[in-house]
């Protein structure tokens, strides 16, 4: 079973380009992009509230342009869309990400842009009695998809304090992909004793469990901007315009907390169909480090990381996954 995620991304990788897929449309008027319900995420966040509000971030750099949003709950399911070209570009975890370059040999993924660092942590449940990490022997971690960022950063941490946990669930712990919407309430039940996720998912389980966290990585990469290479290929010019409308949303959003948040807020509540409470995302924030700038160092991490935890294998030159964007003229922004 060894490398079998690697495995199982290379056999859905292969399916999904091989199933009929259309041919790529070089024309498109349509960029879809995709993104999901966390805050780490929160560019992908403001700009899909800006453009359901009739005031379109990306629309605004590329008319004539539709932007449509597709959600997704964990990375690998988005890579899945990059291979089934059902999606263009998307604010994705490293991860995942990485995982995709790998299994299609560098041909699949681009990395066009950093987005967020930090806003992931590993929580224990409060009455666990967890304080060291020797204390995780026998017990339950959730994560929020097996391959997923937080599941490497979750094995790779057990493994770094002599704790083995294999993909089949043996070993000294037990690592358990469980969607975040899941994870409050498995741990009110008792049913889990820690979870290594994201925002709002960190806040939440500390509001709402009482949970404690006990490690947190402020400066690791977690959230980036992906593309995919045949929509790159034939949208060259488009391409370039979208990575500067996503530097220059970072930069508003990092000016602008107040504005921005208040767009998370009512993006996250139209998506999951539940009130969010606004104290939730600011307290969510103080945890965030928005950047446009790809950390090269930490992708690399990521990639020891993840081959160290038998979920990626060999993995082609990490310079033929930066995307260089033709230069950009001033009058097309």
């Amino acid at each position: 079973m060894k490398k079998c995620f690697t495995c199982l991304l290379l056999l859905t990788m292969t399916l999904l380009m091989c199933c009929g897929c259309s041919r790529e449309d070089k024309h498109s008027t349509v960029i879809r992009m995709g993104g999901f319900p966390n805050v780490t995420h929160v560019q992908a966040l403001v700009a899909r509230n800006m453009s359901r509000n009739g005031q379109g971030w990306f629309e605004r750099y590329l008319p004539g342009y539709t932007i449509e949003w597709y959600t997704y709950n964990a990375g690998p399911t988005v890579m899945e869309a990059i291979f089934g070209r059902t999606v263009d570009v998307t604010y994705v975890g490293p991860s995942p990400a990485l995982n995709a370059y790998a299994v299609s040999a560098g041909r699949e993924v681009r990395l066009l842009a950093g987005a967020v660092n930090g806003g992931a942590a590993l929580l224990v449940a409060p009455e666990s009695g967890i304080t060291k990490p020797e204390d995780f022997r026998g017990r339950c971690i959730a994560t929020p998809q097996l391959g997923n960022t937080q599941d490497v950063s979750c094995r790779a941490w057990l493994r770094s304090n002599g704790l083995q946990c294999t993909l089949e669930g043996a070993g000294d712990c037990r690592v358990s992909p469980t969607p975040n919407a899941m994870q409050l309430q498995l741990m009110k039940q008792g049913d889990i004793d820690a979870s290594w996720t994201v925002e709002p998912w960190v806040s939440r389980l500390e509001q709402g469990a009482g949970a404690r966290v006990m490690v947190q990585e402020p400066d690791v990469v977690t959230t980036v901007l992906v593309g995919r290479v045949g929509w790159l290929r034939h949208h060259p010019k488009e391409a370039a315009i979208l990575i500067q409308a996503h530097r220059d949303l970072t930069q508003w959003i990092i000016e602008h907390p107040e504005e921005a948040q208040a767009h998370v807020v009512a993006e996250l509540t139209e998506l999951t169909q539940a009130t969010f409470d606004p104290e939730l995302v600011r307290k969510a924030w103080a945890r965030l480090t928005l950047t446009s700038e790809v950390d090269r160092a930490g992708l690399e991490q990521f990639v020891k990381d993840a081959q160290n935890c038998d979920l990626l294998d060999r993995v082609p030159s990490l310079d033929g996954m930066m995307y260089t964007p033709d230069p950009v003229q001033p009058e097309a922004l």
